[in-house]
């Protein structure tokens, strides 16, 4: 084929023109940049939009934390009033909430609505006997709270005491029937300063925060800048517990256009240099431009003439660049093999392809390769498929086409081996079911043993109560408390039933329980050693706080961790129990006052069975056991914290 003839008129065109080609590639690169610039634009506006939501929910997120520990403020000072109605401890109890809560800076107690109980009385004087029923500036507000029957934050507004701040109020029923309100105090100031909002950089941004006024429902601001920002950029967040909402506004109208200049500038200058330096080298012979295209050519003939090759060959073959790992070419077994087209290889490298966990292997031997330490090297490994799924190949890689004795390409073969592997994975499975079979075998054998051993012992104690019962009022304590446990122990033997039923099945039966009344069930078992070791128990979990769970590892998990704090109790202090639950972290809590656990001792060995770490006469070393492995098997995981003398937590965390 004469070079005439090959050679396009389109081609002997642009070779005649130098300038003019010089600027239509001035012109093609501005396109190109002004199209990067959009990205960077665009880019700079997401890491903005970014960046401010970050802060926002930070900022958002100290918001919810601030509210929560009022919420259990307000919780715990409504827990003060007694079922006569009468607080109890007011002032010890608030100092203590106040003094342990920097983001509080009063609270009340409010009986029907006038303001009774303050602390600090300090600066609140002229609150007390202020009947916020009948006052139409806060009225709406408070009945809004009795109407939900929840906490609601009304404000900010100015305070009675002076200055402006929020006031969160919980309803307080006692026999069904509005006792009055539990209340905290937070100044704006101090709501500011905890939430972070004066951390951020103001030179760049600054923050707005309003309400719908309650009457009105007109947007009121609160904050120092309440300049028009309509047409600046912003971000808000939402706070539903004060009917809140949160700006996070731009300082700069037009901050994202000014950064633009210096790279708008330098894009103009590249295509300007890019045009002219075309147009210079479109000036030399045009001859030399025709060798060029002539030895390009050749090697494209090259190319079509290897893949022709290698694409009849029954297993798949594919060249790599040794720099990069990009594949050059691939035939279409191995295109199948990995589910791309011939197309969308090229543009992939083989560690993009390579599953994470084999991928380490993969590269040393390459580095090992192009070192020239090794010819070749063999393995298996998996590939991602395209579809997602994992591929197992067979891999052999050599070195070709050298210069300097180090290769420039590599040549993989790959044998699709996963059907091989599937067969391995199978068998290995049904290893580790038997195994997992007998391992929950062994572990129901200890929750019958270990719990049905507590409920005959609650039985026959109360039994001998009750032939020694010398009048009928003790009688029928007893016979209530007996009904009580035989109710519990019917409840654990159809849990255990339940056990039984799904033990030929590797998956457990969960249903949603009710966590709190599980807990309370697990007292009513261990009523007896509570009563006699004098134990105080704190249930902290929420009315309405439900786990996905399996009901009789639940039983049993409550019941070992609450019968182990009391048989652990320090022999100089009255036991305390409290349990808690952290909604976000899906984590129930069971804290004791006993003797401790000495983790750097026995840690190791905390869980295992038979393990016992003191001379207490009832260790059995069964107890621990089972819960690990009853929170293993549903996914969850338990974690310990303790200290000598002090006392232990153990902290569940559920999946």
């Amino acid at each position: 084929m004469s070079l005439k003839r090959y050679w396009s008129p389109l081609s002997k065109w642009f070779l005649t023109r130098p300038n003019t080609s010089g600027l239509l590639v001035f012109l093609f690169f501005l396109v190109i940049v002004s199209f990067l610039v959009k990205l960077r634009y665009n880019a700079l506006q997401e890491s903005q939009r970014r960046e401010m939501s970050n802060i926002i929910n930070v900022v958002r997120q100290n918001f919810d934390q601030i509210l929560k520990n009022s919420y259990t403020t307000t919780l715990t000072l409504a827990m003060t009033v007694n079922d006569d109605g009468v607080p109890e401890n007011f002032e010890k109890v608030s100092k203590k909430l106040v003094d342990s809560n920097p983001d509080i800076d009063a609270v009340q107690l409010v009986p029907n609505g006038i303001i009774k109980y303050v602390y600090p009385i300090d600066g609140n004087e002229v609150v007390l006997n202020y009947d916020i029923l009948n006052s139409p500036d806060v009225r709406q507000e408070a009945l809004k709270s009795i109407q939900t029957k929840l906490i609601y934050f009304a404000g900010p507004m100015k305070l009675k005491q002076g200055g402006v701040g929020v006031v969160g109020r919980l309803p307080i029923f006692k026999q069904g029937k509005f006792w009055g309100f539990s209340a905290v105090i937070i100044r704006l100031e101090t709501l500011i300063r905890i939430s972070g909002m004066e951390s951020i950089d103001d030179s760049k941004y600054y923050f707005q925060f309003s309400k719908a006024h309650p009457v009105s429902q007109k947007e009121e601001f609160f904050l120092a800048n309440k300049e028009d920002f309509s047409k600046k950029y912003y971000e808000t967040a939402t706070i539903p517990d004060g009917d809140w909402k949160l700006y996070l506004i731009t300082q700069e109208k037009n901050a994202i256009l000014y950064q633009m200049f210096t790279s708008s500038s330098l894009g103009f200058l590249f295509a300007l240099f890019c045009g002219l330096w075309v147009a210079s080298m479109m000036k030399k012979p045009a001859q030399l431009q025709l060798v060029v295209h002539d030895q390009a050519q050749k090697i494209e003939d090259n190319e079509k003439e290897f893949k022709a090759i290698f694409d009849q060959a029954p297993i798949g073959i594919a060249r790599i660049d040794s720099a990069t790992g990009i594949f050059i070419s691939v035939n279409s077994e191995y295109c199948q093999i990995v589910g791309y087209t011939e197309s969308e290889m090229t543009q992939l490298s083989f560690q993009e392809i390579t599953h994470p966990d084999d991928l380490g292997e993969d590269i040393s031997n390459m580095e090992l390769l192009n070192k020239g330490l090794i010819s070749s090297f063999e393995l298996e490994k998996r590939y991602l498929h395209k579809s997602g799924k994992t591929v197992w190949v067979n891999l052999t890689v050599a070195g070709i086409g050298k210069t300097d004795e180090f290769p420039l390409n590599h040549i993989a073969i790959v044998v699709d081996i996963t059907d091989k592997k599937r067969a391995e994975e199978e068998l290995q499975q049904s290893f580790e079911l038997v195994s997992d079979q007998n391992k929950r075998l062994l572990n129901f054998s200890y929750i019958v043993s270990h719990n049905l051993r507590s409920h005959t012992s609650n039985i026959a104690t109360i039994t001998d109560f009750l032939s020694s019962a010398t009048t009928d009022e003790e009688r029928d304590e007893m016979i209530d408390l007996l009904q009580k446990v035989s109710n519990s122990l019917n409840e654990t033997m159809a849990n255990l039933n339940e056990v039984v039923s799904i033990r030929t099945n590797i998956n457990l039966n969960t249903e949603s329980l009710n966590l709190s009344e599980f807990i309370g069930k697990a007292t009513v078992i261990l009523n007896q050693q509570i009563t006699d070791s004098n134990s105080v128990i704190t249930n902290l979990v929420g009315p309405t706080i439900a786990v996905q769970y399996n009901a009789a590892y639940l039983e049993s998990i409550l019941f070992n961790l609450i019968s182990n704090a009391i048989r652990y109790r320090h022999k100089d202090r009255r036991p305390e129990i409290t349990l808690s639950f952290d909604e976000e972290t899906k984590t129930l809590k069971v804290k004791d006052n006993g003797i401790g656990i000495d983790l750097h001792k026995n840690g190791e060995k905390l869980f295992g069975m038979y393990k016992t770490f003191n001379n207490n006469p009832d260790s059995k070393g069964i107890g621990l056991f089972l819960v690990k492995n009853q929170v293993d098997a549903m996914g969850g995981n338990i974690q310990v914290e303790s200290t000598l003398g002090v006392g232990t937590t153990f902290a569940i965390t559920f999946k």
